[in-house]
C-alpha cells in the first residue's frame, strides 16, 4: 500500500512539473534544439581497456593511502583526516569500483564495507538526530572544518547524496540492506525535509541553531532523489522554479532564479549535479529501470545537462579555451571555489562561497573531464582527456586539474576527484548505476509495523 501511495505522490509531482507549460517551453528553448539531437547523449560503454584499468588503479591508490585503519573511513583531502557525508558517498562508489575492477579482493571489500556501515550505525548525531556536517576519519567523532570536536550543523544536500550512494550499495550488496536501513532509521528526516517539501540545512554556533533552505538549481533536484528512494518526496525541491535563463554563445542555460538579496544563495551554474544525474540515473525518473541508451525519461534534466555540456564545448569552438568546469579545492585562500559557467551575472567566473571572484583559479577539472568523456562520446571530450590524462602522481592519485590560465597543475589530491574518476569508469562498464528496488527491505517492514516506534520523524506527509 505504501508503495502505491508513493507512486501516486510521485506521479502528482511529475504532472505538476510537466504541467507548467511555460517551464517546459523555457527549458526546451533553453537548450537550442538539443532535444532534437539525441546522438549527443551517446556515451562510452564497454569493458575497460588496459589503459583505463591503469587509470582506475591510480585513483584507487588515493583510497588506499587515505584509509584510516581504526575506522575504515577515507580522508576527503590527501592526508587531512576528516570527511563530510558527500565524501562518504564518494567512497562508497569508489569501493564498488575497487571490487568490480579487482583492485581489491572480495574479502577486503567485505571488511571495508563492514567498517563503513559500522560507522553509519554508531556515528554520533547532532542534538536534532541528524548527521553532523563533518566527522574525523581517525576517531569517527563530530568535528568542525578545523578538525576540532564540535557540532556545527547538518547538510540536507550531503545527506541526500549519501542516501543515493547507500541505495546503490544495497543494490550491489543486498546482504547488507538490514544494517544500512538500521543506520538511516536513526535520522530525524523532519529536520532535513520540511512539511512544504523543501530541503533544509542547519548551522550550530555556540549552541544556537539556524536553519536555512538548502540547495540551488541542479544540486537540489539531485539530492531530492536520495530522499525519494526512501519514499519521501520533497516536492518543492524537485520543481525547477524559480529559474531564469541566460544565453552564452547562442546556447541558453537555466540558473537559479532566487534573488540573492532575499535568499542567502550563491547560484553558480556548474556541471557536477548534472554529471551525477547522468552517471547514476541516466537522466531518468527515479522509478525508471530501463537500461542506458540515448533516451531519458526525465527529458528536462537531460536537456539541461546537454546544454551545460554544449556551452563548454562551444567555448572551445568560439574562444579556443578548453573548459571542464567544476567546484574544487585550491592550495591557498580561499581554499574552495566554484568554477562557474555562469554566476553573479557573469559567464566563466570563478567564485568563492562569499561571492568573491578568483578567475585566476579556474581549472580544467580532471574529474569533470573524465565524467564528460564517459557521458558524451565526442571529439571535444577526446581532446579533454588528452589534456588531463597525465595529471596524476602514481603513488598518490589524480590531481585536481590544470589551470586554465597557465596549464599549471593544481597538485592538491582529493577523494572527490579520485572517486569521480572511478565512478566514471564504473558507468562505462555498467551503464547507469542506480536501479529502483522492488524487493521488500528491512525499512519497509518497519514502516508497515504498527509496533515500530522509532522515535524519529519520517516526514509522514510525504511518504
Amino acid at each position: 500500500m505504501k508503495r502505491i501511495i508513493y507512486q501516486v505522490c510521485l506521479l502528482i509531482v511529475v504532472l505538476t512539473i510537466s504541467a507548467c507549460g511555460a517551464l517546459y517551453q523555457g527549458v526546451q528553448s533553453g537548450v537550442t534544439g538539443v532535444n532534437e539531437s539525441q546522438w549527443i547523449r551517446q556515451g562510452r560503454y564497454g569493458p575497460l581497456t588496459e589503459q583505463e584499468l591503469q587509470w582506475a588503479q591510480i585513483a584507487w591508490t588515493y583510497v588506499e593511502n587515505n584509509t584510516q585503519l581504526a575506522t575504515g573511513l577515507v580522508n576527503s583531502i590527501d592526508n587531512y583526516p576528516n570527511m563530510d557525508l558527500s565524501s562518504f558517498a564518494d567512497y562508497l562508489f569508489a569501493l564498488e569500483a575497487g571490487r568490480q575492477f579487482e583492485l581489491i579482493t572480495t574479502k577486503e571489500h567485505d571488511e571495508r564495507l563492514t567498517l563503513a556501515i559500522n560507522f553509519l550505525v554508531t556515528m554520533p548525531l547532532v542534538a536534532y538526530s541528524v548527521p553532523n556536517k563533518v566527522y574525523s576519519t581517525i576517531t569517527g567523532q563530530m568535528v568542525d572544518y578545523g578538525n576540532q570536536p564540535a557540532e556545527i550543523g547538518w547538510s540536507a544536500i550531503d545527506a541526500g547524496r549519501l542516501l543515493i550512494a547507500l541505495a546503490f550499495t544495497k543494490q550491489r550488496n543486498p546482504e547488507f540492506t538490514e544494517y544500512i536501513d538500521k543506520a538511516v532509521l536513526r535520522w530525524n528526516f523532519c529536520e532535513l525535509v520540511s512539511k512544504k517539501g523543501e530541503l533544509y540545512g542547519g548551522d550550530i554556533n555556540n549552541g544556537q541553531v539556524t536553519t536555512y533552505k538548502e540547495g540551488r538549481l541542479g544540486i537540489e533536484e539531485y539530492a531530492a532523489y536520495g530522499y525519494m528512494d526512501w519514499q519521501i518526496i520533497p516536492g518543492k525541491s524537485l520543481a525547477l522554479e524559480p529559474y531564469q535563463v541566460t544565453t552564452i554563445n547562442g546556447i541558453d542555460l537555466l540558473f537559479d532564479g532566487r534573488d540573492p538579496r532575499h535568499y542567502d544563495v550563491l547560484r553558480p551554474v556548474f556541471p557536477t549535479p548534472f554529471l551525477w544525474f547522468g552517471l547514476e540515473f541516466n537522466w531518468d525518473d527515479i522509478d525508471d529501470n530501463s537500461s542506458f541508451d540515448a533516451n531519458h525519461s526525465n527529458e528536462i534534466l537531460a536537456a539541461m545537462a546537454d546544454s551545460i555540456y554544449q556551452v563548454q564545448e562551444s567555448r572551445w569552438d568560439v574562444e579556443r579555451v578548453y573548459t571542464a568546469r567544476g567546484e574544487h579545492v585550491v592550495s591557498g585562500e580561499p581554499y574552495f571555489v566554484y568554477d562557474a559557467i555562469y554566476a553573479l551575472g557573469t559567464p566563466w567566473i570563478t567564485v568563492a562561497e562569499d561571492g568573491s571572484s578568483h578567475d585566476h583559479l579556474a581549472l580544467v577539472s580532471t574529474r569533470v573531464a573524465f565524467q564528460m568523456w564517459v557521458l558524451w562520446k565526442t571529439n571535444y571530450t577526446d581532446r579533454l582527456m588528452t589534456l588531463v590524462r597525465e595529471l596524476y602522481n602514481p603513488q598518490r592519485g589524480w590531481y585536481e586539474g590544470r589551470y586554465e590560465a597557465s596549464s599549471r597543475y593544481e597538485k592538491i589530491i582529493t577523494l572527490k576527484t579520485n572517486a569521480g574518476v572511478l565512478e566514471a569508469l564504473l558507468y562505462k562498464v555498467n551503464g547507469k548505476l542506480y536501479q529502483a528496488n522492488e524487493e521488500k527491505e528491512y525499512r519497509d517492514v518497519q514502516f508497515d509495523s504498527r509496533f515500530y516506534h522509532p522515535g524519529k520523524c519520517l516526514v509522514e506527509t510525504f511518504r
